[in-house]
């Protein structure tokens, strides 16, 4: 009863008990998500970074053998001379052919990267959202179920009524 006067008497009080709420409410659901959601994003941060490191590695393998065929490049002018004016329009079309394979498929890769991670981080967005909604609504019932007694409902009761018979 005094409690209730305090509320109808001083609105800060029943905001402060109202932030109150709130801070319990939320202490709750960090307590409960942190963890899985730590784990999913750990997890989540690794399978990236294994794909870049495989985009890397890819990029690595397009690098050495354009080395390769650097390397081959330069012996050519040991070659004679009729060859070697053949051989230098070949390996240099093979070149260019490999840099643009190795540039397009390290660009695929990492596009192919990029929309993995941005769909992936879309799906745990939702997940996340649609568990603390979960946790949210039990929680707030549990507190409503251990807050409102017999009194509490006996009093709303009361209050309507007197509040119905003062307007009409």
């Amino acid at each position: 009863m005094f409690g209730g006067y305090l509320i109808e008497h001083h609105p800060v009080i029943a905001f402060l008990i109202q932030v109150v709420n709130f801070a319990i409410l939320a202490g709750v659901l960090i307590h409960f998500v942190k963890k899985p959601f730590k784990a999913y994003l750990i997890k989540r941060r690794e399978t990236v970074k294994e794909r870049i490191e495989e985009a890397e590695r890819l990029l690595k393998e397009a690098q050495e053998v354009k080395a390769l065929y650097v390397e081959k490049l330069s012996k050519l002018p040991e070659e004679i001379e009729a060859f070697r004016a053949h051989a230098l329009k070949e390996a240099e079309a093979e070149r260019t052919k490999i840099l643009a394979e190795a540039q397009d498929l390290a660009s695929r890769i990492r596009e192919q990267a990029r929309l993995a991670y941005e769909q992936e981080m879309k799906e745990t967005l939702s997940r996340v959202r649609a568990e603390v909604a979960t946790h949210t609504i039990k929680t707030a019932e549990e507190v409503v179920r251990e807050r409102f007694t017999k009194e509490d409902h006996d009093r709303m009761v009361e209050d309507f009524i007197t509040n119905v018979g003062s307007v009409t």
